[in-house]
């Protein structure tokens, strides 16, 4: 994404305030399974992580196919983010042998509250899935359709102290998730990052950044228009934590960019060309769509609609019926979160309507008594 360059960021990263620890897990959520316990082929493949983590074998999984014809459209309330445009003190490249992710040290945590989300969740780690070549990599997908890379910037809630403590909990979690596509020319935001990926090539290898980049730089512009469902780690144990964001516009590399990522190593030395999670059945749960479009949500129980100019302005987006909508249903409420979101009441007649045809039936009857 268009963004600014080194200098800018040298200047962020000089900024005064007390300096925060934005992540000191070394380890990624990634590698809370023991990294020789689970592998992306053979004996150690997706289709045997449920033989050790019964998690994995759950009906809320992590990743799915996203039908975009059957989600719910919404106005959920906007994301905000906190500490994406700050650059971090330092930044660490490291290869665990299953992807390559980042942590860092800032002045400023990154968090994100919001949308789908209740309470304010904190930045833990980001990485990467990708695929043996261009045509596929990512987790999700969209109308069953894979991109050649995707991104998982994830964050725990902050309240649970630590991405640890919060796989103990079924809001623990958030995931936001960027599609990449290929483009001919390469994307300047991640040179530094491409080109550290040569140094950590072995799996345990570690890099740092010279000019650290701000998270705003490494993700798409359209933070509005997003996927949304509840799932699960993507990796043992599989945990079903995880509210998912993926995000509709996709962060371009280019295919140089992209293959870089295919020259790491695992564990055991071989070419780490494909490290993604098949999709998993969706069950009863469903998806929404985040959308600025009005979404008009009529209630059937009520007698009378509001009279014309008074209560909210339906013209404007930005009025109470956007903040309502479905991110009311406290989506977040561990006692829903394993159940469709988009149930509505069965609709009541009207008893207004009732009222006019008996007084049309007695109307009748009374003039057929005179005649």
């Amino acid at each position: 994404m268009a963004g600014a360059g080194g200098k800018t960021r040298q200047a962020a990263r000089s900024s005064g305030g007390v300096m925060l620890i934005a992540s000191i897990l070394v380890l990624s959520v990634r590698s809370f399974a023991r990294a020789q316990d689970f592998g992306y082929d053979g004996a150690k493949g997706p289709s045997h992580w449920g033989e050790q983590y019964n998690s994995c074998t759950g009906k809320h999984q992590s990743p799915i196919n996203i039908n975009s014809l059957d989600v719910k459209k919404v106005n959920l309330p906007p994301l905000v983010f906190h500490g994406f445009d700050v650059a971090p003190k330092e930044t660490n490249l490291t290869n665990n042998g299953h992807t390559v992710f980042v942590t860092m040290d800032s002045e400023v945590t990154p968090t994100v509250a919001g949308g789908p989300l209740s309470g304010v969740y904190e930045y833990s780690q980001l990485h990467f899935h990708w695929g043996d070549n261009d045509t596929f990599g990512s987790e999700d997908m969209i109308d069953n359709h894979r991109f050649p890379m995707e991104l998982h910037i994830v964050f725990f809630k902050q309240e649970y102290q630590n991405a640890r403590t919060a796989l103990n909990h079924p809001d623990g979690l958030t995931v936001l998730a960027f599609f990449f596509e290929i483009a001919p020319e390469d994307n300047p935001m991640y040179a530094e990052f491409i080109e550290l990926l040569g140094n950590v090539t072995e799996s345990h290898q570690s890099a740092r950044f010279d000019v650290p980049p701000s998270l705003k730089e490494l993700i798409a512009e359209d933070l509005l228009h997003y996927y949304t469902y509840d799932g699960s780690l993507t990796t043992p144990p599989c945990s079903e934590v995880v509210t998912w964001i993926d995000f509709k516009e996709p962060i371009l590399l280019s295919h140089a960019q992209v293959q870089a990522f295919r020259a790491l190593q695992d564990e055991e030395g071989h070419p780490l060309t494909h490290n993604f999670r098949p999709v998993q059945p969706l069950g009863d749960r469903v998806v929404l769509f985040n959308t600025d479009e009005m979404i008009k949500e009529v209630d059937l129980d009520k007698d009378l609609p509001p009279e014309a100019g008074e209560g909210v302005d339906t013209n404007k987006l930005d009025t109470p019926i956007k903040a309502a909508g479905v991110g009311s249903q406290s989506a977040k409420d561990p006692n829903d979160r394993k159940h469709p979101r988009n149930g509505a009441p069965f609709p009541s007649v009207n008893h207004w309507s009732l009222l006019t045809s008996a007084m049309v039936v007695v109307t009748l009857l009374f003039q057929s008594t005179i005649e």
